[in-house]
């Protein structure tokens, strides 16, 4: 008996045993569980991670084309002991000491990258970079250098912070392939090289934080429309390429914000299709040619959405129309909104900017804006933009809502106002006034007040009269401050 036991039980194990093989290899198969590799195999999928893992590719194709340039310049200042020796006292003694004159080298570096455009080589740049230097220095990555009449600035562009330079040389030079920003998403990858703290072909990688970036503290651009990325951008690295996975270049590193006033931060780049463009045109033309339609603007605010009753979120709201600008001959009026730009969505005044920038003069675009509740479409031709906007001449009371009224003839906007144009004067703004408590400062000139749908150009003091008749708060006024900017107030009451 105990031995058909020991039997049957070694025949019921051996029975589980396979059984539990057996449902071990079909688990298995369902999960897609990798048969045992071979050595080699496992080799060669090593390799590919690492490969795909690696920005060595990228570099390696793109860093040739990568140049360092050292900008110099002389400056001259007289010796500090000047004042010194030349005091009363010690005039007594050795008189009259010559004033000297001492002269001083200042070096920088920064970075660039070449690029063809029509057949030729051209290397791109910041503005910042090149704009104060008496000579350039360039060096590529293979140890060639070119100097003095070898290198020719071809144009800048403060405006964006760009500019041009060729290298006379018959030599092969590498170039890098642009991409576009079109095709840049934000958590992209993007790789920037440079010359760093004077580090030749540094490499720092990191993501697309944001695209479309505009009005950042620290740049002095007009036209901005940034990538966002923090990949490390260090004193140096201006000028430099921002790169895709593809070795692409994709953007123009240009400088970094941080608010502890060193390094760590976040890097901004000029777009690669911007700077294609500034480099077509100087090349072209030797200077930026760029539309003009003749507004000044305002980004909106909520108080003058609540003023006006405007419903949608996003716009450019027109302070003023430029007298016979290419807006005003297309019949665009003060307090306008514009809402779309040659087919493009209006978000805000650094976008219309952009967008108004990048087209030609003489081109024709359609514009809809939104007037007393309505959208409207308008053809305009655009314009040429001036290199120094025009200057309005000012020709020298009353009170209304705290401000201390005069027209532009009397004297004492004299002392004020030394340019050309219309409107009147606020001498002063009474404290706790409903002017003083939206902000309306002292010297400045109103040129408009808007109500809902209803506006009137302010040209001098009979104007306002009918004004301050016609209009009560809650209202918009609009101004154009001591420095020349035009900007909206609201007063509520």
């Amino acid at each position: 008996m105990d031995r058909r036991l020991l039997i049957y039980g070694s025949f019921f194990v051996a029975l589980v045993a396979i059984v539990a093989f057996f449902i071990g290899v079909i688990t298995a198969a369902s999960f897609h569980l990798p048969a045992v590799a071979k050595a080699e195999e496992g080799e060669a999928m090593t390799a590919n991670i690492n490969e795909r893992s690696s920005f060595a590719p990228i570099v390696q194709k793109a860093s040739p084309a990568v140049v360092s340039i050292e900008g110099k310049r002389t400056v001259v200042f007289e010796s500090p002991w000047g004042d010194f020796f030349n005091d009363p006292f010690f005039g007594r003694f050795f008189g009259e000491v010559p004033r000297r004159e001492l002269k001083r080298d200042l070096k920088w570096l920064g970075s660039g990258f070449i690029i063809e455009y029509d057949g030729k080589d051209y290397i791109l740049t910041n503005n910042h970079v090149v704009e104060k230097a008496e000579e350039l220095t360039i060096r590529l990555s293979d140890e060639r250098e070119f100097s003095g009449d070898k290198v020719e600035l071809i144009g800048i562009d403060p405006s964006t912070d760009l500019a041009v330079i060729e290298l006379k040389t018959r030599d092969n030079l590498p170039d890098i392939t642009p991409g576009s920003v079109k095709d840049l998403r934000v958590g992209d990858w993007v790789v920037a090289i440079g010359n760093p703290f004077g580090l030749y072909g540094t490499v720092t990688v990191g993501v697309v934080s944001a695209k479309g970036r505009s009005g950042i503290p620290l740049s002095k651009t007009i036209y901005e429309s940034f990538i966002q990325t923090d990949a490390a951008i260090n004193p140096g690295n201006s000028g430099g390429p921002l790169l895709n996975t593809e070795g692409k270049v994709i953007g123009v590193n240009t400088f970094i914000l941080s608010r502890s006033g060193g390094n760590l931060g976040i890097g901004f780049a000029i777009p690669i299709d911007m700077a294609t463009e500034v480099l077509e045109t100087l090349v072209k033309e030797g200077k930026i040619v760029r539309g003009y339609l003749g507004v000044y603007l305002e980004d909106l605010s909520k108080e003058i959405k609540e003023s006006l009753n405007f419903k949608y979120d996003e716009g450019a709201y027109i302070l003023e129309v430029g007298k016979g600008s290419p807006a005003e001959k297309a019949g665009i009026l003060d307090g306008d909104i514009i809402l779309n730009f040659d087919g493009e969505e209006v978000k805000d005044v650094s976008q219309l900017r952009f967008l108004v920038a990048s087209r030609k003069p003489g081109q024709k675009v359609k514009v809809i804006v939104w007037r007393n509740g309505e959208e409207r479409k308008i053809n305009v031709v655009l314009g040429e933009r001036p290199v120094i906007s025009a200057a309005y001449e000012l020709k020298g009371g009353l009170e209304w809502l705290g401000m201390n009224i005069l027209s532009l003839d009397s004297k004492e906007v004299r002392r004020y106002w030394r340019e050309g144009g219309s409107g009147v004067f606020i001498s002063e703004v009474e404290p706790e006034s409903p002017a003083y408590k939206a902000g309306v400062p002292d010297h400045s000139l109103i040129i408009g007040v808007q109500k809902l749908n209803n506006s009137m150009e302010i040209r001098n003091l009979d104007d306002l009269s009918k004004a301050r008749e016609e209009f009560a708060p809650p209202l918009i006024i609009r101004l154009r401050l001591v420095n020349g900017r035009v900007k909206a107030f609201v007063i509520e009451e």
